[in-house]
């Protein structure tokens, strides 16, 4: 009875260990899963393949503006390690609707990272940049803050994670990136897939 129970424990162990590496290291790509994170009410949805393409684009002079203070996406993108594993697959842009009054356009950005999410939630946790901060979780997703006097008066820098997308929303409001997040949980109705 003792080895039946011992060799039960040990296949299930087996079994859960092969589950946990394989979501973890062989998530396979999903097209489009980009906008599950952009809310219906986005007036304005750019898909792009990787984040050089957007670079290219004109998108890039609009997010320029809202980041103000003379600051460019170009320039922070190339400021961190982790921004590079984060923004490597599809990713898609969105102005999204105020959730509060507010002066400016919120904007939200959110890239494929499959396998690697638990990689950059590492970085993020263990990070030594004093200028981000976790501000908690949302349904079970991590969120943090990026304060830096280099962004526009009023603006937020919020990153969310999730299982296999990392959001990011520039805004007034930090609290405008948890609309992204219920629009991932399908609390809110996402955008339709389409290509910018």
């Amino acid at each position: 009875m003792t080895k039946l129970r011992l060799s039960g424990t040990l296949a299930f162990g087996t079994v859960f260990a092969v589950t946990v590496i394989a979501y973890s290291f062989f998530q396979p790509f999903i097209s489009g899963a980009v906008c599950e994170a952009i809310p219906w009410q986005a007036s304005f949805v750019f898909r792009a393949d990787s984040l050089n393409e957007i670079l290219q684009s004109p998108v890039c002079s609009q997010l320029d503006k809202a980041l103000g203070a003379g600051n460019t996406l170009r320039d922070l993108v190339g400021s961190g390690s982790w921004s590079k594993l984060a923004a490597s697959s599809e990713i898609a842009v969105a102005d999204i609707p105020f959730r509060s009054a507010g002066e400016e356009k919120s904007w939200a950005a959110a890239s494929w990272v499959g396998w690697r999410s638990p990689w950059i939630r590492w970085k993020l946790e263990h990070s030594r940049d004093k200028n981000l901060e976790l501000l908690g979780k949302h349904s079970v997703w991590p969120i943090w803050r990026y304060r830096s006097p280099d962004l526009a008066r009023g603006k937020s820098l919020t990153i969310a994670l999730t299982d296999n997308l990392i959001i990011v929303c520039l805004s007034e409001q930090p609290t405008d990136i948890l609309l992204l997040l219920d629009t991932y949980d399908k609390r809110v109705p996402a955008a339709p897939i389409n290509r910018g």
